[in-house]
């Protein structure tokens, strides 16, 4: 791996900035406590819609004291901030005309709501688009800015996956507005699907999932795109060393609608430097957001179209030879959903059709030998969800319909040597999944309880499963609170687990038992922070069958094992295993955030334990999962400094484990791995916007970390290091 050569010219401004101040809330129907989307939010200098949950996040003067809220059918709140950071504001419905504020906000008393939890539910964490602009070590990317939360591990090379509480990154869902993403990451994990800058904010649930969502034993990010402002038409964009990105938003036809694209040159850029035998990796991706309509007054219609396309090729003239070995792998997918939300009184009804299309292929040329493996899928489903809301909570139900069509063909491969074996064929699967779910909330003030329950058949595996769930929550203070959840979580095989062709047409569902105990609160001073317990225990999982051979990728020791986890999720190779494996993961999740003045903190610590059983016939009993990490510590930091925000970010992690048997054991572990990250960026406030110039530099100490270890035929190790410094520079121009 070539090192980056790092050249920073910091210029220092000469404007002074007060002192700023980070506001989050949410409001809410003071009668059905139904969350309020586009309220307005008013402070001195800015002002801001609520998200289709009711919150809003953002940035004031030290010397603002008040906010003015207002909403469509709602009398005017003006609400005294007081020393609180964190608000839940109740409107009042109102018969007389609606008042549009714009401007300071009156030093008017008023009553103020105080802080109040959310309603029963697993423990979230969540992220604001202001937090993905100021963590160091993320290059403003929102997947990589999650992986920095408890419960979270790191995957060697920063390669793109969600590992959460020590499942597989198979076992973990990723949705964008209640469209499941199947590829987060483009190839190598350098950053996600979806920009950031057209995001409102990130959930991480590392557990205790509501029965609204399934397919998953492990947890889930929820992204929630940014509305599209409806004013005028604005530009933006950015440019940095591996892409750049442009989007334009405005007014269409009574609503908005926002666009973006991205695209990488990572592959022009390094073509010059890089070996012959280099792979080159680029990427491209566009996001289509519609908005029109209100939910309360005929109800809002948001279609939106995203897709990704990523491609690998390598080109080698073996020498003294007059040809050429090539190697090409291209994945693609796209998304083209219409959700509808309408909003009756106390009835809220979410309707959300989509369909897809998700497209692999690989060719190779090697020797004169050429191998194919194309795999085209054509997704759909069908989401829909009908809430009632009571002075006493809340009663949901909906359904969640999902099936594809899958041609899978292979020709060329599974020769003798190769690492992965594949029988060679034609597939073509059909199957839909469809789930009935329905959940209650009650609220008695400071105790509350929301009981749940999915059933759900699955058409590969002909199965049907019933997942109850239940989450608890007492309110100790008026700023703690505790949270409690329990349930079950069935998960499908892919269409390659059971694909004839090298895989077990007989294997059916896993599913994770989950519990979590924990404790969170807001304390004055911009203090907030959670701590919590989990055990979860896993049932029926696949385990592949021993080979003939040694394992798979042995000779690169851990490294091998997450190179197939990827690829299990990432391509969906077929493996053929039984459903015999058991898991069992525990551990302790804390969280510690300060936001005051121009500081920013966070404190992630994450002390956990992941184990595994393989087939029982030769088995020696529980074994550490191959991405089992005991200890994992994030710390960040950021200080505005008048144009400037300087920051810094420690990671922290115990090595993996890894074995050098046939039949491994896990027995031995890389040393412990250390990172420094560090980021400055600087803002020139224009008449049209803002421009930004970024250095986020990962590795800033370019440490040697191992992430691997090779093993050659003698049984002799030898460390593989991981990434060197790695610098991230960019320029965004961001409209008002």
């Amino acid at each position: 791996m070539r090192g980056f050569v790092v050249a920073i010219v910091m210029l220092y401004g000469a404007i002074a900035a007060a002192d700023d101040r980070v506001v989050r809330g949410v409001v809410i129907d003071r009668t059905t406590g139904v969350p309020i989307e586009d309220a307005t939010v008013v402070g001195a200098s800015v002002t801001i819609n609520t998200a289709r949950d009711g919150t809003f996040t953002l940035t004031i003067g030290s010397e603002e004291h008040d906010l003015v809220v207002t909403a469509p059918g709602y009398a005017m709140r003006v609400v005294p901030l007081g020393n609180f950071n964190t608000l839940r504001i109740a409107m009042v419905a109102s018969t007389t005309e609606v008042i549009e504020v714009s401007g300071r906000a009156p030093h008017t008393k008023a009553i103020v709501e105080r802080p109040m939890p959310e309603p029963p539910a697993a423990q979230t964490y969540r992220l604001t688009s202001e937090d993905l602009r100021i963590l160091p070590g993320t290059a403003n990317d929102a997947l990589r800015a999650a992986q920095i939360l408890p419960g979270m591990a790191r995957l060697p090379y920063s390669f793109g996956g969600i590992v959460m509480r020590g499942t597989s990154p198979r076992d973990n869902s990723v949705y964008l507005d209640g469209v499941e993403v199947p590829l987060a990451f483009h190839f190598g994990g350098v950053t996600s699907f979806y920009p950031s800058s057209m995001l409102e904010s990130l959930t991480v649930t590392n557990g205790g999932i509501d029965a609204e969502y399934g397919r998953a034993q492990g947890g889930m990010v929820a992204m929630t795109s940014r509305e599209p402002r409806t004013d005028r038409w604005r530009t933006g964009g950015s440019v940095g060393l591996l892409d750049s990105s442009v989007f334009a938003e405005g007014p269409v036809l009574g609503g908005g609608i926002l666009i973006g694209m991205r695209r990488s040159y990572f592959d022009i850029v390094a073509a010059p430097v890089a070996s012959d035998d280099t792979p080159m990796p680029s990427y491209w991706d566009a996001q289509i957001r519609a908005s029109f309509g209100h939910p309360r007054w005929g109800g809002r219609i948001t279609p939106m179209l995203f897709m990704a396309i990523d491609q690998m090729s390598q080109t080698v003239r073996p020498e003294g030879e007059d040809y050429e070995d090539e190697t090409e792998v291209s994945s693609a997918f796209v998304r083209l959903a219409v959700p509808y939300l309408r909003q009756e009184g106390p009835l809220t009804l979410r309707v959300t059709p989509w369909f897809g299309t998700n497209q692999l292929s690989f060719r190779s040329r090697f020797s004169g030998d050429t191998e194919t493996f194309k795999r085209p899928v054509y997704p759909g489903g069908l989401r829909a969800d009908l809430t009632r809301d009571y002075s006493w909570g809340h009663v949901r139900g909906g359904l969640d319909i999902a099936g594809a069509h899958v041609t899978h063909f292979q020709a060329g491969l599974g020769h003798t040597g190769d690492l992965i074996m594949q029988i060679n064929g034609e597939t073509t699967v059909d199957w839909i999944d469809a789930a009935l779910w329905s959940e209650g909330r009650i609220d008695f003030g400071r105790i509350g309880f929301k009981p749940g329950v999915r059933i759900e058949h699955y058409g590969l595996t002909s199965e049907d499963v019933i997942d109850p769930r239940l989450s608890f929550y007492e309110r100790l203070t008026e700023m703690i609170t505790l949270r409690e959840t329990v349930g079950r979580y069935h998960q499908p095989p892919t269409p390659g687990d059971v694909d004839p062709n090298g895989g077990n047409p007989r294997l059916v569902s896993s599913y994770f038992d989950s519990a979590s105990l924990g404790v969170e609160g807001e304390l004055d001073g911009g203090w907030s922070g959670a701590i919590t317990a989990f055990y979860t225990y896993g049932e029926h999982l696949g385990v592949r069958r021993p080979t003939t051979g040694p394992i798979d990728f042995e000779q690169l020791g851990s490294l091998g094992t997450t190179f197939s986890l990827l690829l299990e999720e990432q391509l969906g190779l077929a493996f053929e295993r039984d459903a015999v494996g058991r898991a069992r993961n525990y551990g302790l999740e804390l969280l510690v955030k300060r936001t005051i003045g121009n500081w920013f903190g966070l404190f992630a610590y994450t002390l956990a334990n992941a184990e595994r059983t393989d087939n029982p016939m030769v088995s020696l009993g529980w074994r550490p999962f191959e991405l089992d990490q005991r200890h994992n510590l994030n710390v960040a930091a950021s200080y505005k400094w008048r144009r400037w925000r300087f920051g810094g970010r420690v990671q922290l992690v115990s090595g993996t484990p890894y074995s050098t048997s046939p039949y491994p054991d896990w027995d031995k572990s890389l040393p412990p791995f250390f990172q420094l990250d560090v980021r400055a960026d600087r803002t020139w406030p224009q008449c049209w916007g803002d421009i930004t110039l970024f250095f986020d530099i990962q590795n800033a100490t370019n440490q040697r970390n191992v992430e691997g270890r090779e093993i050659d035929e003698f049984g002799v190790e030898r460390d593989v290091h991981g990434l060197p410094i790695m610098p991230f520079i960019g320029l965004e121009m961001t409209p008002h």
